[in-house]
């Protein structure tokens, strides 16, 4: 079995304030769509929280009208709004609106703001917006066209250029305008006076995302808190499962993070990204079996995932499968040159495998400008099946500067240190190896050196 450690590549997903896509989920594979075409043709944004009295006046005059309970836990969302909606808040309303392009609106009491141009396309060059505040306070956090193309807003005072920063704007009855930066892009400051409802929403995004180094149990919190809300699509509890599962993963409770990944599978089955994390668990586990079928699976649905070729690689190796590995890292490298991981991953293969030259250069390749552990300890096999027993020397101790207990590590080192005849050294690192692990020797053996 194969004892050298393994990158794997598990695929978190974003689970933006907009990721609750008003359209139908679509397989990854196909090309983006404009959000919105003709006017009032396609919803482009979506009511994630509301409370109060809130009116959406769509732009064929039908109005939507949601007098919902302040309460929290009974807040009425889904509502869609279109390009030349016209919403209003009432008294005691606040409603949070969430844009395909990552922006998001949250409107408080006795406001007004029309949807006057919306234009977004993911590939697009042309993406354009123009909101009109008209009265009422506003907080919202710029999406992608304030960073790729035209977002404005129109307020009595001044139209606004938004760039990526979190403005806050305030208008009086008489049109006075107060502005605010709420948050500084770049900068981590909090999101005040949003309702409590949102910003908690808000906040349960971030953690779900990972933000600000949320640790592993507050990530689940915050995965946890959306999925038991049902707030949001199938497509965006999908995201919510897969990322929840990761952090499962990250804990390994694997059985937990296959019981989420499965969920997410369920909801959204053109979405890749669970399939691939389902078989990194599965691998964790020791189910070599079962996680090279989660990633066949993947594979099918997305032929172009370079990461889950290459985690099935990860998988035959585990399997002593060398010859397989070596086909998949082939195919995860043509798809994504760019993964460390994978020339690391084919450099131990063909190490294994005798293309000696070829895996040093693999190795080289994956050790610019990265100190990982498992890469130095391939390249001093390299070297010591080359018969360079001083640089395998060099190369296994750098490994185990970042692992001080690779079984792997210490038994080479171990072994090119005999070779260049310091026995008590070479002993004293074979025996430390058969320590962590009584079985090196045989894998050595396995990989033609003694």
């Amino acid at each position: 079995m194969c004892t050298h450690a393994i990158t794997l590549l598990a695929a978190s997903a974003v689970l933006a304030l907009a990721s609750v896509s008003p359209g139908p989920a679509q397989a990854q594979s196909e090309p983006a769509k404009p959000a919105v075409q003709d006017l009032a043709s396609e919803p482009i944004g979506r009511v994630v929280a509301a409370t109060g009295s809130v009116t959406i006046e769509h732009a064929s005059a039908v109005v939507v009208q949601a007098n919902v309970p302040s309460q929290a836990g009974q807040t009425k969302v889904g509502d869609l709004v279109y390009l030349g909606d016209v919403v209003q808040t009432g008294a005691n309303g606040r409603v949070g609106i969430n844009f395909t392009d990552g922006s998001s609106f949250n409107l408080s009491s006795n406001a007004r703001m029309t949807l006057d141009e919306y234009v977004y396309d993911p590939k697009g060059k042309s993406n354009s917006t123009m909101f009109n505040l008209t009265k009422g306070a506003f907080t919202f956090v710029a999406g992608n066209i304030a960073h790729s193309g035209d977002m404005k807003v129109d307020t009595p005072v001044a139209t606004m250029g938004i760039r990526g920063t979190t403005p806050h704007v305030e208008i009086s009855d008489d049109g006075t305008t107060k502005f605010d930066t709420l948050i500084e892009e770049g900068k981590n400051k909090l999101k005040p006076q949003l309702s409590k409802l949102t910003d908690r929403y808000f906040q349960d995004v971030e953690l779900c995302n990972g933000l600000n180094r949320a640790s592993v149990d507050a990530r689940i919190g915050g995965c946890t808190s959306l999925i038991d809300a049902r707030q949001g699509t199938a497509t965006s509890l999908a995201i919510a499962y897969n990322n929840r599962g990761n952090a499962y993963t990250a804990k390994s409770d694997y059985d937990h993070a296959i019981q989420d990944f499965d969920q997410s599978i369920k909801l959204n089955s053109a979405y890749v990204k669970p399939l691939n994390n389902r078989g990194v668990a599965y691998l964790r586990k020791g189910q070599y079996d079962l996680a090279i079928q989660a990633f066949d699976e993947a594979i099918v649905l997305n032929p172009n995932y370079g990461e889950a070729f290459a985690n099935r690689a990860g998988a035959h190796l585990k399997k002593n499968e060398y010859d397989r590995a070596a086909h998949d890292y082939d195919a995860a490298i043509g798809l994504d040159p760019n993964l460390k991981a994978v020339w690391s991953g084919r450099c131990w293969t063909r190490a294994i495998l005798g293309a000696l030259q070829n895996a040093l250069e693999d190795c080289n390749r994956a050790l610019q400008g990265t100190t990982d552990a498992a890469t130095y300890d391939s390249r001093g096999l390299i070297y010591l099946k080359m018969g360079q027993p001083a640089a395998a020397i060099d190369d296994y101790s750098s490994a185990l500067r970042s692992d001080p207990k690779l079984a792997s590590a210490l038994y080479g080192r171990g072994l090119a240190k005999l070779k260049m005849g310091d026995r008590a050294g070479g002993d004293a690192d074979i025996s430390a190896a058969k320590t962590n692990q009584a079985n090196i020797g045989d894998d050595f053996a396995r990989y033609g050196v003694r």
